[in-house]
């Protein structure tokens, strides 16, 4: 990738940026008498949006599961009812990352309330601490904008095939058919779509783009992987392993953001990613327990494999990821031969 001046100099002289609609600070600094506010610490930003963003999607997410929560806990006699009345749960946390994984539905509902507590936010950060506004992360409808997300959604089964082509070619994985019906097929699909905006506006929109703009691309792209790994630190099975793995998932989609500079390209990358890694393929996501047109068992090391991680968790995530951005490389070369058709500046 370009260093953090190269891409500062392309920004500089990206026409994009002085569309409609993102003059702003332009705008700004043109009016005699108008004074743009001194950026906040970027840093700073950073721990005041993720208080926020966490303390609302604690809160959301609790209340969009909790009404099947409590159903299948009185089923199975969870809910203890104590001394004068008083309700207690007794669940393990293995139990209860069990009963969200079963529960497509609330899975469903738990993703919508988190892009819902992004969003707000963002919009939080945009009102009162001078934070980015949300279609200025990267999802206004620029040209090409529908060629990128096609692209990554074409991303996600070319990844995953080459993965189990290499498992197979050595012997360390069986496959079969899966036993997915068209209805979990569905839910899972919606709900990859709400987890991939919302973890994109987070991570790629918010995180990176503040980042870069306080400290510079090197940072954002580090900063923004490392947070997104270990926000699923709390993934069943999470280890060392599934933290490496998934930062240098967060490294492709940041290259996804970087030939763009719009979210289209990583969300339909993050998109197709889970949705190909679980309900196509059948392999474990993130610890989840995968369900889907084909029933895929690793025999081989865990350590290449990921075990019941999935392959964010083992060596052979390197081919998927290798495959992804060559892809990107090529797509960026493509688009640079082509400003005026695109105007966005290219990191390949």
């Amino acid at each position: 990738m370009r260093d953090g001046a190269a891409v500062s100099r392309a920004i500089e002289r990206d026409p994009v940026r002085d569309a409609p609609g993102d003059r702003r600070e332009v705008e700004l600094q043109a009016k005699p008498g108008k004074r743009r506010k001194p950026a906040r610490g970027a840093i700073r930003q950073v721990v005041l949006f993720m208080t926020i963003w966490s303390t609302l999607v604690s809160i959301f997410g609790l209340l969009a599961a909790l009404p099947t929560l409590m159903a299948v806990m009185q089923r199975r006699g969870a809910v203890v009812t104590g001394p004068g009345g008083a309700m207690t749960i007794s669940v393990t946390n293995d139990e209860l990352n069990g009963l969200m994984s079963a529960a497509g539905t609330t899975m469903l509902a738990v993703s919508a309330a988190t892009l819902v507590a992004t969003v707000l936010s963002v919009w939080i950060m945009r009102r009162w601490f001078d934070g980015p506004a949300l279609l200025d992360l990267g999802l206004h409808r620029r040209p090409g904008w529908l060629a990128d997300s096609l692209v990554g959604l074409a991303l996600g089964p070319v990844m995953f095939l080459g993965i189990l082509l290499v498992l197979l070619a050595v012997g360390w994985a069986h496959v079969g058919a899966g036993t997915v019906d068209a209805a979990a097929v569905l839910i899972s699909f919606g709900t990859f779509v709400l987890v991939a905006f919302s973890e994109e506006i987070f991570a790629r929109g918010w995180l990176f783009q503040v980042l870069e703009k306080g400290r510079g691309t090197r940072w954002a792209v580090i900063g923004s992987a490392a947070i997104f790994a270990l926000l699923h630190g709390f993934n069943p099975g999470f280890g060392a392993a599934a933290l490496v793995g998934l930062f240098l998932a967060g490294l492709l989609f940041a290259q996804a953001y970087l030939v763009t500079r719009q979210l289209w390209l990583p969300v339909a990358l993050h998109l197709s990613w889970n949705f190909s890694q679980g309900p196509i393929f059948g392999f474990p996501v993130s610890g989840l327990p995968g369900s889907g047109l084909l029933a895929v068992e690793p025999t081989g090391p865990e350590i290449v494999t990921g075990g019941a991680f999935g392959p964010e968790a083992g060596l052979v995530l390197l081919v998927g990821i290798a495959l992804a951005s060559a892809c990107l490389y090529v797509l960026g070369r493509w688009r640079a031969a082509r400003p005026a058709d695109y105007g966005a500046p290219v990191s390949g």
